[in-house]
């Protein structure tokens, strides 16, 4: 066996692979002899057959089994020697090579094409800048907050005329063309918050009505979706008759959220570990909750600008026509030639970010360990789950539910992931120039948006 290597490129190369009897002449001798013992041919006993109708019957097709087992044994044992770092698989270079005769040839020539990765320079620095949003809880922010809260601890209340937030209860009834009652039409108890109506003019339609009140509407136009629809009739989203029908609406109740005062009964309610006197507090209070619930945001936005950055200065070629043919020999009848023009900008981009997640996971010996893993889990379930100081069965619950989580390989790549990701986050607010700018949520929200078209 002897394999050659050929630069067709700065990242591609082809092999030449040179195979002569020796190399596979034992395995095919041993296929064959076993075959022998096997064979059950009419006219000779069992393990009895002469070798030379085996080999006659089999010689080839083995011939072909075992130069491919060797030829590809080989390629792969080269690529490790050689230390070479390709990327996907070697390709077949269809020119270079001849139609191969195993059944009159015994030494054989076969061409591989293979593409290379490209060599990662990057030296982490305060002299790449990256901006960092630090999202602030502005007045509006607050103000939405602190009606919520008002909301969620309000208290029910039926008032006699409905009003915009109002939630009514009542019968629906299908209608049929003429405004008629149908007679086995669909009828079901159902209740409706007015906000959720999505058509203005139905909305209006549902303000100052009363108790006992009737009002003819389309369900599927007021709220513009069939499952909600289906939902509020009690049908299958298949039906869509029943979904398309005028429906009458008599109200048996009204009912509203009458918010609660904002007095030390609520801020105690609240927020129980502060010490809350007045709505200045409180609204402070809440501006600070709400910037701290704001970080994940933030260093999601900040971690894909970080690596949109290194993917920039790093400015790493690829082979591009030899991982296009990759792609579409390896991904036959999943993917066309004009799908793979489309995508293959967020494919290369992808595939560029990983090439330097592990030279910076490799640089600064970046690892994520099983105990750490137990830990992620541990924190989490003793954030969510309340435990007395002397239960004397809470470890034990908990290294249950750790060990249980740890046999789910999916989730424990899933934490894995996300720790080296959290573990790269922080390396890169350590080294890198991070340009603090201050944006309120909707701003942030906007922003995000744009990058995200």
């Amino acid at each position: 066996m002897n394999i050659t290597k050929e630069n067709t490129g700065d990242l591609t190369a082809t092999l030449k692979v040179e195979v002569i009897e020796k190399d596979y002449q034992e395995q095919v001798q041993n296929v064959l002899k076993d075959y022998r013992k096997k064979a059950n041919i009419p006219g000779f006993r069992a393990g009895k057959v002469p070798f030379g109708i085996i080999k006659k019957m089999y010689g080839n097709a083995v011939i072909v089994d075992e130069v491919n087992k060797v030829l590809s044994d080989s390629i792969q044992k080269y690529i490790e020697d050689n230390k070479l770092n390709i990327l996907g698989q070697p390709l077949p270079n269809v020119e270079k090579s001849d139609k191969i005769d195993f059944e009159n040839k015994k030494e054989f020539e076969f061409f591989f094409d293979i593409g290379l990765f490209p060599e990662v320079d990057l030296e982490l620095s305060d002299k790449i800048k990256v901006d960092y949003h630090n999202i602030k809880a502005d007045k509006k922010s607050v103000d939405n907050y602190i009606d919520d809260i008002k909301k969620r601890n309000g208290i029910t209340i039926n008032p006699e005329t409905s009003e915009k937030g109002d939630t009514l209860k009542g019968e629906l009834i299908q209608l049929d063309n003429e405004g008629k009652v149908m007679e086995k039409g669909v009828k079901n108890e159902a209740s409706i918050s007015i906000d959720l109506l999505k058509d203005k003019q139905i909305q209006k339609e549902f303000i100052s009505l009363k108790k006992d009140d009737k009002v003819v509407f389309n369900p599927l136009k007021a709220t513009g979706s069939e499952t909600e629809t289906a939902y509020m009739l009690g049908v299958k989203k298949e039906e869509t008759e029943k979904l398309e029908s005028d429906y009458e609406f008599a109200i048996s109740e009204i009912t509203r959220i009458e918010p609660a005062e904002l007095n030390e009964e609520l801020y105690k309610k609240v927020f129980p570990q502060a010490k809350i006197e007045n709505e200045e507090q409180l609204r402070k209070q809440i501006k600070k909750e709400a910037e701290k619930a704001f970080f994940p945001e933030s260093d999601k936005m900040f971690m894909n600008s970080a690596i949109d950055k290194l993917i920039e200065i790093t400015n790493l070629s690829l082979p591009d026509e030899f991982m296009k043919r990759w792609l579409l020999e390896s991904n036959q009848d999943k993917i066309t030639k004009e799908q793979l023009e489309v995508q293959y900008d967020n494919y290369t981009k992808s595939l560029k970010w990983q090439l330097i997640e592990n030279k910076l996971i490799k640089d600064n010996d970046i690892k994520v360990e099983d105990q750490d893993i137990k830990d992620h889990i541990k924190n989490f379930v003793t954030s969510q789950m309340p435990i007395q100081q002397d239960d004397p069965e809470a470890d034990e619950r908990i290294n249950g539910i750790i060990e249980s989580v740890m046999k789910n390989k999916e989730e424990v790549k899933k934490i894995n992931d996300m720790l080296y990701d959290e573990k790269l986050r922080e390396l890169f607010k350590s080294t890198l120039k991070l340009n603090q700018k201050k944006v309120t949520f909707e701003e942030f929200t906007k922003l995000a948006q744009e990058i995200n078209k």
